[in-house]
C-alpha cells in the first residue's frame, strides 16, 4: 500500500515536470532558443498567483488568469527586446542572456517576495480514497491535467 501511494507522489510530481518540460520544449521548437528562465518564470507567475489571493484576495482562478497574462506578456516583452535582437548574433549570446534573465528574475523575486517558504490555499483540497489509497482532488487534477496537456499537444 505505502508503495504504490509513493508511486502515485512520483507520478504526481512527474505531471509538473512534464508540463514544465513541455513549455520549455515548446519554446525551444520554436525560438530555437534553449530559455534557461523558463523555470524562473514559472516560479514569478507562481508568486503573482500568491500575492493576487492573499494581497488583493482574488479568488483562485482568476489569480491564476491574471498571472498567465502577466507571465505572457513578459515573455512575449523578452522575445521581441531580447532574443529578437540576439537572432543574427553569434549562439552563446542568447545563452548568456537567458541566463542574465533567469538571475535577474530570481533576485527580483526574492526582493520583493523575500526569502521566506509560502504558501497559498487551493480549493481542490479535498481528500479522495480509492482502493484505501488517499489522495488529494488537486494532485488527481494535476496528474489528468498532464495528461490532457500532452495528448492535446500531440493531436
Amino acid at each position: 500500500e505505502i508503495l504504490i501511494q509513493q508511486l502515485f507522489n512520483g507520478l504526481t510530481i512527474g505531471s509538473v515536470y512534464s508540463l514544465v518540460a513541455l513549455g520549455l520544449t515548446l519554446v525551444y521548437g520554436i525560438l530555437h532558443i534553449p530559455n534557461f528562465a523558463h523555470g524562473a518564470l514559472y516560479m514569478l507567475g507562481g508568486y503573482i498567483t500568491l500575492s493576487m489571493m492573499t494581497l488583493y484576495g482574488v479568488n483562485y482562478w482568476m489569480a491564476m488568469f491574471v498571472s498567465i497574462i502577466v507571465v505572457g506578456l513578459l515573455g512575449v516583452l523578452l522575445e521581441r527586446f531580447v532574443f529578437r535582437l540576439l537572432r543574427e548574433a553569434p549562439p552563446l549570446h542568447d545563452k548568456i542572456a537567458a541566463i542574465g534573465i533567469l538571475l535577474f528574475l530570481e533576485a527580483f523575486a526574492q526582493f520583493v517576495w523575500g526569502a521566506d517558504f509560502h504558501t497559498m490555499t487551493s480549493p481542490y483540497g479535498q481528500v479522495v480514497n480509492i482502493l484505501g489509497l488517499t489522495f488529494t482532488l488537486q494532485r488527481l487534477l494535476i496528474i489528468v491535467s498532464a495528461i490532457a496537456v500532452m495528448v492535446l499537444l500531440y493531436l
